[in-house]
């Protein structure tokens, strides 16, 4: 048992209730209360800072963040052309280790390049072509390889474009690396993980205090596969081994559809929680699907049809799973409400379905979702603005980029709220920092310094509970999201006063300690 005083400890009761003092015992809060009444010589001393409840980050890509941590970030400030992008691959740990082993970088945006294109296979053969070479684009969605790795997943000038994703070719039909959309990324992506399973049961072990260090107790893994193997064992193994987050998995519904087999499971450090639909792509890419075309003539690309969807919906009631639905572009927004608004949800302690990003709402859909039927959770991310603010700016009309990320009109909305990251799928050096993003949300402030529609703006308490107490609803993790009697023992320790400070100055605040079930995890080391 462990009692704690002298704290300023946000319970996530309510935007106002704090407390000084709270007792831990195996593992669960049993009690909340003053520091004046805690008569225990050996009590833990907080100094006054600042306590909140272990933060969750309910969308994001663990696997993929656990690649990118021994991987290059290719993003800025570090990286600004394809001439940084060589040469901080060069300076990769992974450089010069044999064929066997790949290099692998993350982050790039093309529109945030010197040479605003795409790097291509003879611009990463400049760094190797005995090493397959790797680099996510900024959305996960799309990536680049260099001839070996194209070699290595068997992408010739005949190879046929998967279902919803497209292989790039120079003009004579060679390859030029550039795999476009999801199912294209994952040709590499496959070939690469065929490699060492027990390297990628090690990257994940090796992320575990990525996520401490964040505050992050809970994650929410957006893109489950199946093959080339189950991520439910990755994540057994890995937890064996010693990583510490607990986890909901959402499977990609193309590759469960007709698997019998995926049920529910409720395990509190570990548990299957549902499918994942992609409806559309990115908006920086020029694909997320949208009523407006791009400055291009592109409207992006749709991946799922009302009928797809609701066999993917159809699926989830039968096993009891949620429904984690990627929609970035209005149209692939307004195709989802008008399909699924006036169904029977079929979950009672959560929400039947999840809208992911969000990104672009009209006053019409928001009306739509509060009139529905449907329980929805509203998932999104103020740090892609953030980030990508350019990028909104020049490929959104400005009647869309005024209906970006509308924070504050989803909290009014009956749907559930939540706050992520969805890292590493923005090109920023930290995606997944709550600090950051909580500061978008704050301060609709962009990275360039211009203000995104201000009148969507929340407050600190609220952009508190959106990475407590609200992602804790909607991702199932029941005994998180509050300091209370009967809640987990998990906390983190700030070095400074979220709720004080200036709110320029949220996005510099870090964790100083991080607590899972009453036992320090995590501790700053200067």
């Amino acid at each position: 048992m462990s009692t704690f005083i002298n704290g300023k400890i946000f319970t996530g009761a309510d935007a106002n209730t704090f407390a000084s003092a709270m007792t831990i015992k195996d593992g669960q809060v049993v009690w909340v209360g003053d520091t004046s009444d805690v008569n225990d010589s050996d009590a833990i001393d907080l100094k006054n800072q600042t306590v909140l409840p272990g933060l969750i980050d309910v969308h994001t890509h663990p696997k993929y963040i656990a690649d990118a941590l021994h991987g290059v970030a290719c993003t800025p400030p570090n990286v600004n052309s394809i001439a940084d992008m060589q040469e901080a691959l060069r300076n990769s740990p992974a450089f010069g280790q044999g064929p066997n082993t790949w290099i692998e970088g993350w982050g790039f945006d093309e529109t945030k390049l010197a040479e605003h294109r795409t790097p291509t296979v003879d611009d990463l053969d400049k760094v190797s072509t005995t090493q397959p070479i790797f680099i996510y684009r900024s959305d996960c969605h799309s990536s680049v390889g260099n001839s070996k790795a194209l070699e290595m997943a068997g992408i010739t000038a005949t190879t046929p474009d998967p279902v919803g994703g497209f292989i790039g070719h120079f003009p004579d039909g060679r390859p030029n690396g550039y795999m476009k959309e999801v199912a294209a990324t994952q040709l590499l992506i496959k070939a690469k993980s065929a490699q060492s399973y027990q390297a990628d049961v090690d990257n994940m072990v090796n992320s575990s205090d990525h996520y401490l260090k964040n505050g992050i107790v809970a994650i929410g893994e957006m893109m489950g596969r199946i093959r080339p193997y189950d991520s439910l064992k990755l994540y057994q193994d890995s937890v064996q081994a010693g990583f510490k987050p607990k986890t909901s998995i959402y499977y990609v519904y193309d590759e469960v559809a007709g698997n019998n087999r995926l049920q529910p499971t409720n395990d509190d450090q570990l548990r299957i929680a549902g499918i994942k639909v992609f409806m559309d792509g990115s908006i920086s890419g020029e694909t997320a699907y949208n009523s407006q075309p791009y400055p291009s003539g592109k409207q992006g690309v749709s991946l799922t049809n009302a009928t797809k969807l609701k066999q993917a919906v159809e699926y989830a009631k039968q096993h009891d799973l949620q429904v984690a639905i990627h929609a970035m572009g209005d149209a692939a927004i307004q195709l989802i409400l008008d399909t699924t608004d006036n169904m029977k949800p079929w979950l009672s302690d959560q929400p039947s379905i999840r809208i992911e990003h969000a990104s672009i709402l009209s006053d019409r859909m928001l009306d739509q979702i509060q009139a529905a039927t449907m329980n929805y959770a509203l998932v999104t991310q103020p740090i892609f603005f953030f980030a990508e603010d350019e990028s909104y700016r020049s490929y959104l009309s400005p009647e869309q980029f005024k209906q970006i990320y509308r924070v504050k009109s989803m909290m009014a909305t009956k749907a559930e709220f939540a706050l992520s990251s969805d890292a590493p799928c923005t090109p920023w050096a930290e995606p997944d920092s709550p600090f950051v993003n909580i500061y978008a949300a704050v301060t609709r402030t962009a990275v360039n310094g211009d203000i995104v529609n201000p009148s969507e703006a929340i407050n600190v308490p609220d952009a508190v509970f959106a990475y407590t107490n609200w992602p804790a609803k909607i991702g199932g993790f029941h005994q998180n999201g509050l300091l209370a009697p009967g809640y987990a023992g998990d906390f983190v320790v700030l070095d400074q006063d979220i709720f004080t400070i200036p709110h320029n100055d949220i996005k510099n605040v870090r964790v100083k300690e991080t607590w899972m079930v009453g036992k320090r995890v995590y501790k700053v080391t200067k």
